[in-house]
């Protein structure tokens, strides 16, 4: 608990303190990081990830942490949750927030230009919906940079459509009609 207590103390430390904002740093979800899949259309009782990602970064050039909530209007059941940064994590990434740090160094994109921070699981039920980042009940959109100082901001660059090839709509005659 008392880890936990010091990631959150720093994060309200780095708001309370607040530089120049990064507009440029962009939080997605994405299912197949990092192809931007943004969309798809799992069979019911099969199992399918979320990626959680950042990108664009300005000045500070990295992230230590970041924390965000799910929202979700789909029938699903989640497995897991997985901090990708190496660090401390904690909360509920649908109930009460997700903040998700980084280990002792500063964790820097990948060739894309990617820092992916965090997986959900979820195990497909039913419906159609979408999984969507909203800021965490207790830090926002804050995202902590490599350089500690700045209140760098996050914007939502897509979220994660479900369960979304319509359905198309037959009456009974011609059900009936392919049978004769």
């Amino acid at each position: 608990m008392r880890p936990a207590l010091v990631l959150l103390s720093l994060f309200a430390l780095v708001l309370s303190t607040s530089a120049e904002q990064n507009p440029d740093i962009r939080i997605y979800l994405d299912a197949d990081p990092p192809h931007g899949v943004d969309q798809i259309d799992p069979a019911p009782s099969t199992v399918f990830d979320v990626y959680v990602c950042l990108d664009t970064f300005g000045s500070g050039g990295g992230t230590r942490g970041t924390a965000f909530l799910f929202t979700r209007n789909f029938q699903a059941i989640k497995l897991a949750q997985s901090n990708l940064l190496g660090g401390l994590d904690f909360g509920d990434v649908e109930v009460d927030g997700w903040t998700v740090a980084a280990g002792a160094d500063c964790v820097m994109p990948d060739p894309q230009g990617i820092v992916v921070v965090g997986r959900v699981e979820y195990l497909f039920v039913d419906g159609t919906g979408t999984v969507a980042i909203v800021p965490h009940p207790g830090t926002g959109r804050a995202v902590l940079d490599c350089d500690f100082h700045e209140d760098d901001q996050y914007e939502v660059g897509s979220n994660l459509v479900v369960g979304s090839n319509p359905v198309e709509r037959v009456s009974w005659g011609a059900i009936k009609a392919l049978y004769r």
